[in-house]
């Protein structure tokens, strides 16, 4: 879906809200059971109350209690003092899980929802990027939401994801594999950042170089974003080297990567370079599918639990720009029933978004303002999760950087049972890995072996 790479915007007005609400409750080609089936039937009683939570943000409550459903749409005019941003459960590494209320409060957000679908021990499943530092890459591209640092405009789509190291005094390039995303195979250079906290950390018995930062991170021309670093120990040993508030890159021993790292000497120049193929991005989170494209409903069949009738929680944007993040509350008979994935596409086409892509849902599905969660979620209780996006009343702090050399993270592992959860959840992780399985959304598998353990997990369940 190469042309969702671009810049997009729209306004969501109280008419589009109301014709959203007739066409998620209209006859569909689906028969009753199917994933384009809807519960309900006769007119509609549509309820809708819109609340300004601060200039440029206001929260839109729309209850049809026919059927029943309530839907919550948090619409952002960035070009108004706020800033959209992503964060993780433990602030600014990996790996944990934490309510979104939590994430919020620690982000110093007026609101947020739950982010990407996430895998254990706390990873969101596709690549990850904040404030400028790249957090993951994955082997499950799917799709990105990625926000321009700028508050311009925005980024869907698959994303490209590259990283090398340019030695300035020779002007030699290595190209980095994988950042975060476990050890090095033979023929593969792979990094390791403070981001990755305790769970993804250089492997003992490999050839390393550690970098340590010089300048912050900058956008990279044309595209991507780039940061300075000095060479400062090159060895091969049993033990593991130390991040130690830098980069560590990792090879083999005894291969020609590894012999390329040793090759750096300590204060050599080197400009590490990160990209997901967009210019100006400093954030990125993951999802899938993509809902909406160019103001058209991008998916073109859906199978699989994932696809049922789910509580939902996505992201879109209009053509003005302003960002709507939606949550539906779901598996509440009489309270709200949720919707199909097909009819999530609808909505946002209804709700006036040019681009929308879904994020997890089920029971993750979480909608805060001002520290409350203003939806419900569908187990009673409000489930812990790895990622979130949240709305902050102004500049990003962390996009500051006011000390490039901040010290390794400390804090330990979330803990384990929420991402439970999630896989056996057919609306979050565990529906979507067994969609994956086969197929569905453009991927082409098979799945890592430790995701597949996951299906079959969840497979069992069923």
């Amino acid at each position: 879906m190469t042309r969702t790479h671009r810049r997009f915007g729209v306004a969501c007005t109280a008419l589009a809200a109301f014709v959203a609400l007739l066409a998620v409750r209209s006859p569909d080609a689906g028969a009753v059971g199917s994933p384009d089936a809807d519960a309900g039937a006769g007119p509609p009683e549509i309820h809708r109350r819109v609340t300004t939570i601060a200039p440029g943000l206001t929260l839109e409550r729309i209850v049809d209690r026919e059927v029943p459903r309530r839907i919550f749409v948090l619409t952002v005019d960035r070009s108004q003092a706020l800033t959209l941003d992503v964060t993780l459960a433990l602030g600014d590494h990996l790996a944990g899980y934490a309510p979104t209320s939590e994430m919020a409060a620690n982000a110093g957000a007026i609101a947020a929802v739950n982010g990407d679908f996430s895998r254990p021990p706390g990873h969101p499943l596709h690549p990850f990027a904040m404030d400028g530092n790249l957090v993951q890459t994955s082997v499950i591209r799917g799709f990105e939401f990625a926000p321009a640092a700028d508050e311009s405009g925005a980024f869907f789509g698959r994303p490209q994801q590259t990283v090398t190291a340019v030695v300035a005094s020779t002007g030699e390039t290595l190209a980095v594999d994988r950042w975060n995303e476990g050890p090095p195979e033979p023929g593969e250079i792979v990094g390791f950042s403070p981001e990755g906290g305790y769970a993804e950390t250089p492997p003992p018995g490999a050839c390393s170089v550690r970098l340590l930062p010089q300048t912050s991170p900058q956008p990279a021309d044309p595209k991507g974003v780039e940061r300075t670093y000095t060479v400062n120990q090159a060895a091969c040993a049993e033990t593991a080297m130390v991040v130690s508030g830098g980069v560590v890159l990792s090879a083999p021993p005894g291969t020609d990567e590894a012999i390329r790292l040793l090759a750096l000497q300590p204060g050599a120049e080197v400009r590490l370079t990160w990209s997901f193929g967009w210019p100006d991005v400093f954030d990125a989170i993951g999802g899938v599918p993509i809902l909406v494209a160019d103001g058209q409903m991008a998916l073109e069949s859906c199978y699989g639990s994932v696809c049922y009738q789910h509580p939902r929680t996505g992201v879109g944007i209009t053509a003005d720009g302003k960002v709507l993040l939606v949550v539906v509350d779901g598996r509440q008979p009489r309270y709200s029933e949720g919707l199909t994935m097909r009819r999530f596409a609808r909505l946002f086409l209804h709700l006036g978004a040019t681009f929308a892509m879904n994020l997890d849902g089920g029971g993750s599905s979480t909608m805060v303002v001002n520290g409350t969660v203003v939806n419900r979620p569908s187990s009673g209780v409000e489930r812990s999760v790895s990622s979130a996006i949240v709305i902050l009343p102004g500049p990003d702090p962390g996009e500051l950087f006011s000390s490039p050399f901040a010290s390794a993270p400390t804090v330990p592992f979330g803990p384990v049972e929420p991402g439970r959860a999630a896989i056996f959840d057919p609306g979050s992780t565990g529906g979507l890995l067994d969609a994956l399985a086969h197929g569905e959304f453009g991927y082409r598998g098979p799945l890592p072996e430790d995701l597949m353990n996951l299906v079959r997990l969840f497979r069992a369940r069923r």
